[in-house]
């Protein structure tokens, strides 16, 4: 049960930076949820990760393998977590972590270790090249797109026009205002994140966010809609409101059914200001960085999401009042990192690793 201190939940995406990952997030609320009383294990990818430090969060960390690294990294990384500290629930933060959690998930399973993930075919469909194929399918609203794999394919098609936005596989969107700052943008996106990169209209409006979690069947255990007000210069949600709009729901229920998803997801959408539709931009397999904010509401999705790991029943949770403000700010008290912290947490990226 999420109540049991035996519960003992694993938390990755621990960057804790200007554009914060979302696993300090989900320990937040974690923490905030008085049904909770099972224990958080930080899983970093380095040792110096500043998440994985705040010991108020965090009863201890254990080194996990960079995202993308070989299913056998991550199973060694899942036996040290469970060795040492009895790890049984494990939540990953990052979009890159998903794809390979979904392979290993029965085999987690079997190890004792239970992880609420999307398989592997409705990852693949979420994908941003696969998005105007999802909105054709349903009839949903998706910005042109063009997948690149060559600066020759920079040159806006079918009435497009500057500024556009150029999109890495899997994170990042900036904009680009010509075709040389295009190309610029195409191969940086390309150095960070791989290929394909993508090459997307602009459109003016306002941006709408649908986040929750799934359960085994694809049906929403939870749905919260905000409306961004603030935004970083990354474009990241650091003000907004709640609200509730039928018709943004609707869409979500019928992607997220399409889609047969199963765990955390954030929906992206952008309502045009010219035509008032909306348009599907972005679909995250995991929760975002701004969603310690629903547990002030009594919204505890997290906590729901941990008790459906553990095949547990969780009824439908009403989403908090529309109109409801929240501002996204991140500050700890930070005393003096002690040489014994130092040296634990160089020692942990040293381990040899254990035997998968």
């Amino acid at each position: 049960m999420v109540s049991s201190e035996a519960t003992v939940v694993g938390i990755t995406g621990l960057d804790a930076g200007p554009n914060p990952h979302p696993g300090v997030a989900v320990a937040l609320a974690l923490r905030a949820d008085s049904d909770f009383k099972g224990r958080l294990i930080g899983l970093p990818y380095d040792p110096m990760m500043n998440g994985a430090l705040m010991d108020d969060l965090f009863d201890a960390y254990s080194m996990f393998p960079w995202p993308g690294d070989s299913e056998a990294s991550y199973i060694a990384g899942v036996r040290r977590a469970q060795h040492d500290h009895g790890l049984n629930v494990l939540l990953p933060c990052l979009d890159s972590d998903v794809p390979t959690l979904a392979r290993l998930r029965d085999q987690l399973a079997d190890m004792g270790v239970r992880c609420m993930v999307p398989s592997e075919d409705s990852i693949k469909k979420r994908l941003k090249w696969n998005l105007p194929e999802l909105g054709r399918r349903l009839g949903i609203d998706v910005p042109k797109t063009n997948v690149i794999y060559d600066t020759e394919q920079l040159h806006p098609v079918d009435g497009w026009s500057f500024p556009l936005f150029i999109k890495g596989s899997l994170a990042d969107a900036e904009p680009a205002h010509n075709e040389e700052e295009a190309a610029y943008l195409f191969k940086r996106m390309a150095r960070r994140w791989g290929y394909p990169v993508m090459a997307q209209e602009a459109r003016s409006g306002v941006e709408y966010l649908l986040s929750g979690a799934c359960r085994e069947n694809s049906e929403p255990a939870a749905l919260l809609s905000i409306r961004k007000v603030r935004t970083t210069g990354l474009g990241k949600a650091t003000a907004a409101v709640t609200v509730h709009d039928a018709e943004l729901e609707e869409i979500g229920r019928r992607i997220l059914d399409d889609l047969d998803w199963r765990g955390p997801f954030e929906l992206e959408f952008l309502k045009d200001t010219a035509n008032g539709r909306l348009y599907l931009i972005e679909i995250n397999a995991r929760f975002p960085a701004w969603i310690s904010f629903s547990q002030a509401l009594g919204f505890d999705v997290a906590g729901d999401l941990v008790r459906m790991a553990l095949g547990e029943e969780t009824p439908f949770r009403k989403a908090p009042p529309a109109g409801t403000h929240f501002t996204r700010a991140f500050q700890r008290d930070i005393g003096q990192l002690t040489e014994r912290r130092v040296m634990d947490a160089l020692a942990a990226a040293t381990r040899e690793p254990l035997i998968p």
